[in-house]
């Protein structure tokens, strides 16, 4: 299953992308795929400022990932 992930604002420069693409595993939740993907951002950003929707929505943590789904990553700061 793919989704994808993109960066917004200035986290874009601090993560060193604006947009990727990866496989993720059937039945990950959104806690889950946050967690992972805070754990691999806190090296550039702090973990606290960083927001995060599905699809341009803000989701449960108990949602499930669907292929396709794309992440927008964005200071809290801020909205997409």
């Amino acid at each position: 299953m793919r989704i994808r992930i993109r960066v917004l604002s200035h986290f874009s420069s601090a993560l060193g992308f604006d947009e990727s693409s990866f496989s993720i595993g059937e039945g990950i939740t959104f806690a889950e795929l946050r967690s992972k993907l805070i754990e691999q951002f806190s090296a550039f950003v702090r973990p606290i400022e960083i927001g995060m929707y599905v699809n341009m929505k803000p989701v449960p943590d108990d949602y499930t990932m669907m292929d396709g789904d794309i992440v927008y990553v964005f200071p809290r700061s801020s909205t997409p």
